[in-house]
């Protein structure tokens, strides 16, 4: 008599608090981890403010190696704190680029005033970085809720989220499971940064 195979347990989440335990993302039961590292409160008015004020479309295709996005940003307001917000925006990709080993990224910066991607899905993707730096921040499901779609969870702004998409090896019927959070009635608008590699 064979032994019952034991189902495959569902995928769980990770919050770490230093960008090195992001790392973690390669554990085969993660598909989601999360630096939670906390505002950065004058720089997180100024960024409300941006969001507030401006409009920001980019998509931009970057070297791994010598990532800069200024010449993408020149129509927002210059000073201490874009300059403080850019190095933060190189400094993930960077990270990610140590992480994943990427020669190109794929970068996303937008300031949203409606939801992007209003209903639960899975990215068709290896792992993708979200960070929401002004307004509500991207919402996801645990794996074992998917089904009922509650509880639904959300990230805080300024946290780093790696998300594990369908086309990471293995994880195929295990991407993590998020949608963008519903702000066209609130009158709230979101900054939101997306990397993944190309």
């Amino acid at each position: 008599m064979q032994p019952a195979l034991r189902p495959r347990a569902f995928p769980a989440q990770a919050f770490v608090w230093t960008p090195e335990e992001l790392a973690d993302i390669y554990r085969e039961d993660l598909n989601l981890c999360v630096w939670r590292r906390g505002l950065d409160t004058p720089l997180a008015h100024w960024l409300s403010d941006v969001a507030a004020t401006r409009e920001l479309d980019v998509i931009a295709r970057v070297r791994a190696d010598a990532p800069d996005l200024r010449r993408w940003l020149d129509g927002l307001p210059q000073g201490p704190q874009f300059e403080a917000w850019l190095a933060d925006v190189h400094f993930l990709l960077r990270l990610y680029t140590d992480l994943f080993g990427a020669a190109e990224l794929g970068v996303r910066l937008h300031i949203l005033a409606s939801a992007m991607c209003p209903a639960f899905h899975v990215d068709r993707v290896g792992v993708r970085l979200l960070c929401t730096y002004a307004g509500p921040a991207t919402e996801w499901l645990e794996n074992a809720h998917v089904a009922r779609g509650e509880p639904v969870h959300a990230l805080e702004r300024f946290d780093v989220a790696l998300l594990k998409g369908e086309s990471w090896p293995g994880n195929q019927g295990n991407g993590a499971v998020h949608r963008s959070p519903a702000i066209a009635d609130s009158g709230q608008r979101r900054l939101f940064l997306s990397i993944e590699a190309l």
